[in-house]
């Protein structure tokens, strides 16, 4: 394939992650990047040997695709702003700070004729393709997603809902097979005004229950699911990508499962520049993000 002429719009640590990977993907010509910290953007496009604009608008015009990798509270107008310059875009999660706007750019990119895919790397780990592959013909019963982590050095514009808890109900959406019939939500206001904990159960249709927990003030970081299905219990352990069954005729014994090490924000960039080559929807497109954007919503108002 050719090359995708590609820039990366705020390159704060997430952001230089973008910057370092497209910097080595052959599927990728890194034209540049842009930050309103301008001597940020100029130390780190030294550092990966790419250039540095001034502004958005200059960056544009010498590339085919771009990552946001801003605060959420600029996505809506950042990435309107891409996509009517003709721009294809990878946004980092959440898409947008509302449903309302996030539709509107989905609606937006097909109205342009625009790759917009949403930054849910946790679709991409290889312990989490893993276990969706195995529980595909199962029937699930139940599952726990658990994402902790110690309270960020950065000033954080969003509760811990969109910030970490919108991962796993991307995740758990993706491993359902009906849609979420109710919910009960609780929250915790720790070290910020916004929620810094979070407790989530989510009804499905069918019966399934999928409880999750998010947490920016534990002291460890944790990323696991469990999974329970007709035929065995599944752990998923997110952060360091392995995975374990057990049976439900000898439940202590756990029977290892083999997981690939491929890093996840690599295989996302790829699918991203892959999408835009072939003229096809990314893995995760706009509108495929914007049921798990509904519930963070829900969460956020219903949730005490």
């Amino acid at each position: 394939m050719a090359k995708v002429k590609v820039g990366v719009i705020g390159v704060g640590s997430m952001g230089e992650n973008h910057v370092r990977i497209y910097s080595t993907l052959k599927e990728a010509k890194l034209i540049g990047v842009f930050d309103n910290d301008l001597s940020r953007a100029k130390q780190i496009a030294e550092k990966y040997g790419t250039q540095s604009f001034d502004s958005i608008d200059t960056l544009l015009r010498g590339v085919e695709a771009v990552s946001v990798v801003t605060p959420t509270s600029t996505h809506f107008q950042v990435i309107e702003q891409c996509l009517n310059s003709s721009i294809h875009v990878l946004a980092e999660k959440p898409m947008a700070p509302t449903l309302a706007e996030s539709e509107a750019l989905v609606a937006l990119a097909k109205k342009k004729k625009r790759v917009l895919g949403v930054g849910m790397i946790e679709r991409f780990n290889p312990a989490f393709k893993k276990l969706q592959a195995l529980v595909k013909h199962d029937l699930v019963l139940g599952m726990e997603l658990k994402r902790f982590s110690p309270f960020p050095a950065r000033i954080s514009d969003a509760s811990v809902v969109p910030d970490m808890m919108l991962h796993d109900i991307d995740l758990a959406l993706a491993l359902s097979r009906t849609e979420v019939d109710s919910m009960k939500a609780s929250g915790r206001k720790v070290r910020t005004d916004r929620f810094d904990e979070c407790s989530v159960t989510l009804y499905f249709k069918d019966g399934l229950i999928a409880k999750l927990e998010a947490s920016r003030v534990k002291p460890d970081k944790l990323r696991m699911i469990t999974v329970t299905t007709d035929k065995a219990i599944y752990e998923a352990d997110l952060l360091n990508k392995k995975l374990s069954s057990r049976g439900f005729d000898n439940l202590p014994e756990k029977t290892v499962i083999e997981v690939g090490r491929d890093d996840q924000l690599s295989l996302e960039l790829k699918d991203f520049l892959h999408a835009i080559d072939k003229g096809r929807a990314p893995k995760i497109p706009g509108e495929e993000a914007l049921p798990a954007i509904k519930i963070v919503e829900e969460v956020e108002r219903t949730a005490c």
